[in-house]
């Protein structure tokens, strides 16, 4: 494919990564398959399994196969026999909030297409749209880092969260295809072809993840300006996106009848409390047990004063959390390894930085931009450290980018010559 012929990346290392990637897959299935063994609970069975049910339609209703698929005329009481068969179709808790389940369940219904149920004919598919996407976000930023290409490829292809829940059958592999595809399309935007596809995508990773969507909202828009006008000024023009967009945001349900993102928020948080202290069942109407990695967050009120005064805590959980003594199992020392790893390189950009005009800023605050709100948002809703693990993997790589932009590489070197074997 034309698409990946990628300046400081060959074929051959595009294909190794691909492989890499499978690996990972094949390893995350087989930890939920022979160590993890209650497929009730195990995320890459739940929708997996779940999307038989739609999958199964065709042979019987092949009209009501595609209503399901697309969400066209499928909420009525004649379809209310296909969800009861499905066990995480609907909530356990009633919320006003859309369930992103529903986009996994309908990508597996699709793969079902050609892979006839068997489970790693997925994990190849979502492999490959994962690769897409990182490989978007690679070449959206080598342009600007060609000093860094190797470092820029450890950023986004190689990070341990990156190549494990990345390479599942998960959210995580469509958020990163999407994701990937809409920055790099937002960034040649103004043709046809890169209107449509900003469209389908920014539409998929809404329905995918929301909050993955809002948070990229504001650093998309401030790419499309810098490029339109110039990057002078570009800390003003990111302060009025962001006031814009927030005044808008928190005023949204006065004028639309979207729900006010902070009652998202609370009552969001309010159903992972729910999950990490007990309170739900499975699939199978057991009870879920208490999470081994809770930790206690703060009760987010739908104010913007209480999610202000816990954002302090919120940071530091979703960026330094889990701590060393808090490592109770290998998925979660991977976690924490990683952790280090990125306080290792923030240590040296920041005690080896740029100076302020050899900086691009409009990139370094695109990559914060969206780490900062991904960050607040996981760690004001979420309580259990393991999820908080998982679900910040889409953010990292953007930290490090960002990272790799203010560091000054030939500096570095002459100051610390041993790094220059790594």
């Amino acid at each position: 494919m034309k698409f990946f012929d990628v300046d400081g990346i060959s074929k051959k290392t595009i294909s190794l990564l691909f492989l890499l990637k499978l690996i990972f897959g094949f390893t995350l299935w087989a930890i939920y398959t022979f160590y993890y063994t209650d497929r009730a609970t195990a995320d890459i069975y739940k929708y997996f399994d779940d999307s038989k049910v739609i999958y199964s339609t065709l042979k019987t209703n092949p009209i009501d196969y595609f209503k399901l698929l697309f969400g066209i005329g499928n909420n009525t009481a004649a379809f209310d026999h296909y969800y009861s068969e499905m066990n995480y179709w609907a909530r356990k808790v009633d919320s006003s909030i859309y369930n992103d389940s529903h986009t996994i369940i309908r990508f597996n219904a699709v793969v079902r297409l050609f892979s006839f149920g068997y489970y790693n004919v997925h994990t190849v598919v979502i492999c490959f749209l994962s690769l897409i996407g990182l490989t978007a976000i690679y070449k959206t930023f080598v342009t600007h880092l060609q000093d860094k290409k190797r470092e820029l490829l450890f950023a986004v292809f190689l990070l341990p969260s990156v190549l494990f829940w990345g390479s599942g059958v998960l959210k995580e592999g469509l958020i990163f295809f999407a994701l990937g595809l809409l920055i790099y399309y937002s960034n040649k935007l103004f043709s046809i072809k890169a209107i449509v596809i900003c469209l389908a995508t920014a539409l998929l990773l809404a329905f995918s993840k929301f909050y993955v969507w809002l948070a990229i909202f504001p650093s998309i828009a401030l790419l499309i300006w810098t490029n339109k006008t110039s990057s002078k000024k570009v800390g003003y023009k990111f302060i009025l996106i962001l006031l814009f967009i927030g005044a808008a945001g928190l005023n949204i349900d006065s004028f639309t009848n979207i729900q006010n993102p902070l009652v998202t928020l609370s009552q969001k948080q309010y159903e992972f409390n729910l999950l990490a202290s007990g309170q739900l069942t499975d699939a199978n109407n057991k009870a879920i047990p208490v999470a081994n990695s809770i930790i206690e967050i703060n009760k987010l009120e739908p104010t913007v004063y209480s999610f202000l005064k816990n954002s302090p805590k919120a940071l530091v959980n979703s960026f330094l959390r889990p701590y060393i003594w808090e490592l109770k199992s290998p998925l979660m020392l991977l976690s924490g390894l990683e952790t280090f790893l990125i306080i290792f390189i923030l240590f040296f950009s920041l005690f080896f930085i740029k100076t302020i005009k050899e900086i691009k800023w409009e990139y370094v605050l695109f990559c914060l931009s969206f780490v900062f709100i991904q960050f607040l948002i996981i760690g004001e809703t979420t309580p259990i450290l393991g999820a908080i693990a998982r679900y910040k993997t889409i953010a990292l790589p953007f930290l490090v980018i960002a990272l790799l932009f203010i560091i000054d590489k030939e500096k570095l070197l002459k100051k610390v010559p041993f790094l220059k074997k790594y």
